[in-house]
């Protein structure tokens, strides 16, 4: 079972430290394949965000990323001797990581929407409004039902894209909590 503070292999290649283990959860508008799952439920795999220390040529090459915990392997004992060799030789490498931040993890949504009349797009505005203020996907939905939106969201095309961003897995009861909304004509 891989932990916080764990130096593994993620992803990308080189050598990286887990900061972060987040859970998922199954929600409204996720494909669930498998019937013993149901709205709620832990995904399987957790989201992994590490940063990484040196490459794949044990060089120092500080950053991070964010993976499927499926991609994260445990170092080798020859990696874990490296690392520790390396870090006997620079013990400020390890004061570098422990002082790089990792910034904003932004993830995007993007809805396609079709408007046909200034009503319906002062209605999506109004439904922008909301979203602002930070709503999950089924707190959208129900306000594009309510407004009687359905039929120009329910497609896939549309002359305009509903952007809305989500930072940092910012979550409220296992659902995500989407922000920031922007109409673009496509």
């Amino acid at each position: 079972m891989i932990k916080v503070g764990q130096w593994v292999n993620s992803y990308s290649k080189g050598i990286f430290r887990i900061e972060k283990i987040l859970d998922r959860y199954y929600d409204e508008f996720d494909p669930i394949t498998d019937p013993k799952k149901k709205i709620g439920d832990k995904y399987d795999d957790r989201i992994i965000i590490s940063k990484r220390l040196l490459n794949s040529k044990f060089k120092k090459s500080i950053s991070y990323e964010s993976c499927s915990e499926f991609f994260i392997v445990p170092l080798d004992k020859e990696q874990k001797e490296r690392l520790k060799e390396i870090l006997k030789q620079n013990p400020n490498w390890l004061t570098e990581l422990n002082d790089y931040s990792i910034p904003d993890i932004i993830s995007i949504y993007n809805w396609n929407v079709q408007l046909d009349s200034p009503t319906e797009k002062n209605n999506v505005n109004e439904i922008m409004k909301l979203i602002e203020a930070g709503q999950t996907l089924r707190q959208i939905h129900d306000e594009i039902d309510k407004r009687g939106l359905a039929k120009n969201f329910d497609r896939n095309f549309g002359n305009h894209l509903l952007q809305m961003t989500n930072v940092n897995h910012e979550t409220v009861d296992k659902r995500f909590i989407w922000r920031n909304p922007k109409l673009i004509k496509t």
